[in-house]
Parts: structure tokens; sequence; C-alpha cells
């Protein structure tokens, strides 16, 4: 068989370390300004991706992986059963989009067929159409995927049909080794040196990750973070890692998790792929290990932190010296490569993954539609449940937060995070004024008020499930809901300690509550609930709460699905803002 038919070292790797709860395709969600049709987007997929042989193999083991994988062609492939339609569940919103994309990522591909599947979604609220692409780490990496979504566009507000694909490479497979200096060598030997002797520090998200999955995204302007870049003179990748660091020092601290000295050791893939390796598939790439400086409020002094870290490791040649250490790994027999792979229980050197690819610089089109967002999809390995994807877009910057919802249960608030450590960056550089808080609303609404990101739980959760979340999420209220959505109960912390063991027998409060795991939800919550919706005026709202003596109300849509939580914080938090607000008022 021909050595191209081979797959790399590096790519059998992504293969052999497959499992039930490590699933290695990446991927993207792409959003469209408006629907297309099914028949003609699965026609151009199909067009354009003939241009790919690797789309129509799989890769196949040997007996005993007593060498390589090959790439071997699928017999009567029809590329179509690759290609779904799905629509997302009524009303169509982020909450619906949400849950069924999480479903999607989290589902395996299937191993007797090429490796990559698309989703046409349609159904969303705001009539825009969505796209998600899946392929198995061992096809592309993060370069060469974004490359195939170029493949897969067009680069003007076109038919499709007489846009045509860019050139092809005259081959298809990763490219060869680099020569390696012994300055490499050393660095390769130094960095695993101080792997050893500095370990990052245990985190709740390095821990055995489960089956589930969690996307979220935050989008951020390509042109503040670009002027962040000008006026502290480092890189737009520093900037980026400065504003996760942040949004992570946040995380912990909302979970209870002390900065200070911190030891946050972050995996940055680094694209070795040069001018002649345009969309040839396979994984070039080495990597860099900076630490993020978590333990760092200011967001200037991260920021220099980080600049000053990359260029010391750029400056030792890092990414060099770590393709030295793969390229030595590839020269492992096949059989011992795979028995590694399946053998290896964890990811101890590292916290979390930042991976950064560039994309189209340009808008991008499918069908005459404009693509209005590409949000990238990183794979969880095992001990690493929280991962970050950047993609460049046109004007924006996606941050893609891949996490285990049972280790990072509010993927959500991270993703905010991001957002608001970017505006907290572009401040403290000067180039924006803070944000002039929202005026004083005269009749505030309670979906003024409400918080949106919750925490739910089902009639069967055990009650010391339910005691676990709330101290994981600093919560008091817990709604308890059907498989609809729609609330059936609330069970709030003093239940859980009324219902818990007297504190004369047992004083530690955590004992006692670890005790109440043979009881269920159903079992102690209150099913009389007073709800609110969220154009009801928060004065109704908030008097009823006093006239019941009641700390929250759940919010509900017109189909009674719960969309919101309003507490006494929440009102409190409005009130205080608005107070603040008039007093500058006066005093101008």
């Amino acid at each position: 068989m021909a050595p191209s038919a081979r797959l790399t070292p590096m790519d059998a790797t992504f293969l052999y370390l497959e499992r039930p709860v490590q699933r290695l395709h990446v991927g993207s969600l792409t959003f469209l300004d408006g629907p297309v049709r099914f028949d003609d987007f699965t026609a151009l997929t199909v067009e354009r991706l003939a241009q790919l042989p690797r789309y129509a193999q799989r890769p196949v083991r040997p007996v005993l992986d007593w060498m390589l994988p090959s790439w071997q062609d699928v017999p009567r492939f029809d590329p179509r059963r690759h290609i779904r339609h799905v629509g997302v569940p009524p009303p169509g919103g982020d909450a619906e989009l949400h849950a069924l994309v999480d479903e999607l990522i989290a589902a395996p591909l299937d191993p007797d067929s090429p490796l990559w599947e698309t989703y046409l979604i349609d159904g969303l609220a705001d009539g825009r159409a969505a796209i998600l692409n899946k392929v198995h780490h061992c096809m592309i990496d993060g370069v060469s995927g974004a490359q195939i979504l170029e493949l897969l566009t067009d680069p003007a507000a076109g038919s499709g049909a007489d846009q045509g694909p860019p050139p092809m490479p005259k081959g298809h497979g990763a490219t060869g080794a680099r020569p390696w200096s012994a300055r490499a060598a050393v660095e390769a030997m130094s960095t695993a040196v101080r792997w050893a002797l500095e370990p990052p520090s245990p985190l709740p998200f390095n821990a055995s990750i489960s089956a589930d999955r969690r996307f979220r995204w935050a989008n951020l302007s390509l042109e503040r973070i670009l002027g962040v870049r000008g006026a502290i003179g480092c890189k737009v990748n520093d900037v980026v890692l400065a504003v996760i660091a942040g949004a992570l020092r946040r995380w912990l601290a909302t979970h209870a998790v002390k900065t200070d000295g911190l030891r946050v050791r972050a995996m940055v893939p680094v694209s070795m792929r040069t001018a002649s390796d345009h969309l040839t598939l396979g994984n070039v790439v080495s990597a860099m290990f900076p630490l993020l400086p978590v333990d760092i409020d200011d967001p200037l002094d991260r920021l220099h932190k980080v600049a000053a870290q990359m260029d010391e490791l750029k400056e030792r040649g890092q990414a060099h010296a770590m393709g030295l250490m793969l390229a030595l790994g590839g020269a492992i027999p096949a059989p011992v490569g795979a028995l590694l792979g399946r053998m290896l229980p964890s990811w101890p050197m590292l916290s979390v993954v930042c991976t950064n690819v560039p994309g189209p610089r340009e808008p991008r089109f499918i069908l005459g539609r404009r693509i209005v967002g590409m949000h990238p999809v990183v794979p969880l390995f095992e001990g690493l449940g929280l991962g970050f994807a950047i993609l460049s877009y046109a004007d924006q910057i996606s941050i893609g937060v891949t996490a285990d919802p049972k280790l990072v249960p509010d993927a959500d608030s991270i993703a905010s995070a991001l957002e608001e450590e970017l505006d907290r960056v572009v401040v403290a550089t000067g180039l924006e004024t803070p944000p002039v808080p929202r005026p004083v609303t005269a009749v505030p609404r309670v979906a003024d008020l409400m918080t949106t990101t919750m925490h739910t739980i089902g009639s069967t959760t055990s009650l010391g499930d339910a005691w676990g979340v709330m101290k994981r999420c600093r919560i008091r209220h817990l709604p308890v809901v059907d498989d609809l959505g729609r609330p059936i109960g609330l069970i709030t912390q003093r239940d859980l300690l009324r219902a818990a063991p007297s504190s004369v027998g047992e004083p530690d409060e955590a004992t006692r509550l670890r005790r109440l795991g043979w009881l269920t939800a159903h079992e102690l919550m209150e099913t009389h609930l007073s709800v609110a919706t969220p154009d009801e005026l928060a004065g109704s709202a908030g008097q009823r709460m006093l006239s019941a003596k009641i700390g929250c109300l759940p919010v509900v849509d017109d189909a009674g699905r719960l969309v919101g939580i309003v507490t006494e914080e929440d009102f409190l938090r409005w009130a205080t803002t608005h107070m603040g607000q008039s007093k500058a008022s006066q005093a101008a």
C-alpha cells in the first residue's frame, strides 16, 4: 500500500485516543442571515467536497495495530447520508438551539463511515439558519478545517453554482517532517523537566469527564482587539489569552477557588503549515504551553504578563521544540503508539486547551446567504473538562467554549465573562470610556431584573445532588422542571437545611446535607408556585414576594416554560445600580 494512504503518527494518535467519553471530532457552528433550501445546500456541499477524496474514505486499523492505520475508500459511498436536516424545537430560541447543538456535538461519529457529518439547522425564531460541521481530528487540524470552510463557501453573494472552489493542491496528505536544531532538542528536554517539577494546580474541571457536552460562544469585536494590540504592542493571541485568563479567574472565584499561586497551564497549538500545505489535510501542528496568570486582577497587568511570557516561549523556540518531541513520538512503533493511546488515563500536565485559528478575512456566503457568525468547537480530553477554540472571521473573533456539564455546569457564565473581560481590557487601555449604565426605567418590568442563566433539576434528582448544585453555583433557589422545561416545583436552601438531620447530633452542615442523598426533589419541593412573566411590572412581582414572604419567583413564557428567575438579590442589584445613577445625575 502506498505510504500516502497511511495516517501520519500524529493523525493516528487522535484515532487511538477516541473513547466513549472522549469523542475527538472538531467542528464549527455557522450562522446564515436567512434560510436556504436543504436540497440546494446538499448539492453544493456534495459538489465542493468532491474535491477532497479524503471525505469519501475512512481510517482502517490493522489487526493488533501492527502498523499505522490506512485511509481506505468506502464502497458505494453516498455523501448525502452525511448531510442531515434538523429543526430547532419551538419556539426556536437560544435555549432550544443550545440543547440541540449540545446533543449533536456529544454524539459519536460512525467509525464504519467517513468521519464527518454536516447538519443544516432551521426553525430558529429570528429566521436565521445554522450549519453544524463535525470532522474527526484525525482528518484535519484547526487551520485545514478553516480552509475547508472557505472551500465550502463563496466570497460573494452568488448562488453557489457560479462560484468555483479554490484551486486544489497537488497532494492531500500532511507534509513531511521539518528539520530540527540542537537548540530545539535542549528546549524540549528542559520543557519536559519543568513539567515534571512544576505540575499545574488541580482545578475543578481537571477531572474525569463524562460523555455530555455544552457548547457556548462569545462574539468579540476584532476592531477592539486590534486597538488593544496596537496600544500595548502585543499580539492578537496575547489579548485573547489574557481575556481567557480573566474569564477563568472570575469562574474560579465564583466556585470558591482561591487564585493566588495557581498554576494554570494552557496548551496553545501552533500551526507548522507553509503556503505549500494549503488545503492538505491531517495535522501539521506543534504547541506552546504558557501559564495563564489567573492570579492577576488588573487587566493590563495580566495582558503584559501574558505577552511577556509568550515572547519568552517564542524566543526559546518552544513550538519548534515540541515539534521535535512530536516527531520523535512518531518514531515509536505503531503497536506501542496504539497501546499508549488506549492506556493514557488523563492529561495531568495541562489545565486547559486554547487553540487559535485565523478564519476568512472577508465576509463569506452560502447560496447567497451571508455568514453572520462562525464559532469553533474543540474536543475535550480526559482530565480536561474545559476547552477554548478561537476563530477570526471578518470583523469578529469568536471564542467557542466547550465544557463537560458535569464539571462546568455554568458554561454560559464563562462566555459572558469573556465579553466582560474584553470590556475591562479596552477601558483600561484608554481606548473607550466605561460604558454608561442604562437609564432608569420609568416602569421596570420583570424582564429588566430577572436572571436568565439558571440552574435547574428534575423531580428525581437526589437532595444530595441538589445541595451540590447550590453549593457549586452559590445559589439559594433551585427550580424543579419537567421534560418540557416547565417549573413543577422549587427547592430552597432553607428547605434542605430543615430536612437535614439536627445540628445537635451532627454540627457539620455539609455532612448533614450529604445524608439527604436517599431523598429526591419530588419528596421535598414546594409545588404551589407563584410565577411571574417577563412583561409583568417588577413592582407587582416584588409586592407578591413581600406579601408571601418568598425569596424568588420563577419566570415563565406564554407556554409555561421557565425562561428566568427573579430573586431578592436581583431587586437589590437593580435598585442599587439605579440609585447610583440618580446620585450621579444630581451631582452633575
